[in-house]
């Protein structure tokens, strides 16, 4: 490291391998670290596109469900690699659409996420989070608007042709792999608001509120929640491991621009 570069340490999450493509293959000298049967990889990140700034990459794949994801967020949260704490989380993976606009490929930026099986009544309202007392948490407006623009650059280059249109809006978290057309039609009863769902994002989101680290999350649409939608989600998660880190590195570059004006 040059006298006087700045560190930006990013921490990047998936629940499964696939989903993180090839981002270890894209580190130096790469250091492992064990917490139990968790695995976190560390290293440095090869970018040409910026001189001034030390960039570090710690990745972890959690395992599905929002306590096995919200273990690794801690876990890696509390993870320093060359004795620089973690600066950004960045959780990405593949999610169910229940919007009929939203297809396979296509990316989610959402601007918030929500778990929609939480439900503490009558001490609280349904979907509201004790802990945040709130039941939609937020992304940070800078992190979203910046990150939105680099990937809709990137597809113009032609850079992310394997994807489709990428959309924000409302995810949904729950311990639950949907794949019945009739528990979408009840969330969207109650959640209108909803574009797609998954089992891992909100709960990353608030361990990242709580222990006041920024965050994003980024999703690939794999499915469509119905009655296909495991023999779906195997299939396009077997093609989609292999422009997993495309997309990632998108992100990388974006993240890094605006942590380095902090």
């Amino acid at each position: 490291m040059k006298k006087n570069q700045k560190q930006i340490h990013i921490a990047i999450i998936s629940a499964m391998k696939e989903e993180i493509g090839d981002s270890v293959q894209n580190i130096n000298n790469l250091s492992i670290k064990k917490y139990g049967d968790l695995e976190i990889y560390s290293g440095e990140f090869n970018s040409k596109k910026f001189n001034s700034v030390e960039i570090y990459l710690s990745i972890v794949w959690s395992g599905w469900g929002k306590v096995s994801s919200a273990r690794a967020a801690t876990r890696i949260i509390a993870h320093e690699y060359q004795a620089k704490k973690i600066d950004f989380l960045l959780f990405t993976g593949v999610a169910g659409s229940v919007d009929s606009n939203i297809k396979q490929s296509d990316i989610l930026l959402p601007e918030k996420v929500m778990q929609y099986d939480m439900n503490a009544k009558p001490l609280f309202e349904r979907f509201i989070i004790p802990s945040l007392n709130k039941s939609e948490i937020m992304v940070d407006k800078k992190f979203h608007k910046k990150a939105f623009q680099a990937i809709c650059d990137s597809r113009e280059k032609g850079e992310l042709d394997f994807f489709g249109k990428i959309s924000d809006g409302l995810i949904g978290t729950g311990d639950q792999f949907v794949s019945e057309k009739s528990l979408v039609k009840e969330l969207k009863k109650d959640i209108p608001e909803l574009i797609a769902v998954e089992m891992e994002g909100a709960a990353v989101a608030q361990v990242a509120e709580q222990e006041r680290i920024p965050w994003l999350i980024v999703r690939v649409i794999s499915d469509e929640a119905d009655k296909n939608a495991h023999y779906t989600f195997k299939e396009f998660i077997n093609l989609y491991k292999d422009y997993s880190w495309l997309l990632i590195e998108v992100l990388i570059n974006s993240l890094t621009k605006e942590l380095m004006k902090e």
